[in-house]
């Protein structure tokens, strides 16, 4: 998308875009058209930027706090082995916790 001249006869505005795998270019026109298209295609261009940024941003976001509730997962899960094992407990082969015997 860009404003074009060709054998400096004046400029004129072209976009640029994908139609079936293919580049295709749309001839807009020239002049004061040109530079209002090429205007409101830049705002919309930095429209979809800010839209992309905030996603990104919310990915990043979520990202974190799967993170964090990972790591509280494993704190939560170090502290009941910690209690069960003061408590006389053992855990056994596929994660069952049973009380141990008495010594007699």
């Amino acid at each position: 998308m860009s404003l074009e001249t060709r054998n400096g006869k004046g400029e004129y505005y072209v976009r640029a875009f994908r139609r079936g795998g293919r580049i295709v270019r749309e001839y807009v026109g020239s002049g004061w058209l040109a530079e209002c298209a090429a205007a409101v295609d830049e705002l919309e261009r930095a429209r979809r930027a800010q839209r992309s940024a905030a996603r990104s941003m919310e990915v990043e976001q979520l990202d974190l706090l799967e993170k964090m509730i990972a790591d509280y997962g494993k704190t939560a899960e170090v502290a009941a082995h910690e209690v069960l094992t003061a408590a006389g407990y053992t855990c056994h082969q596929r994660g069952e916790w049973r009380k141990t015997r008495a010594s007699a």
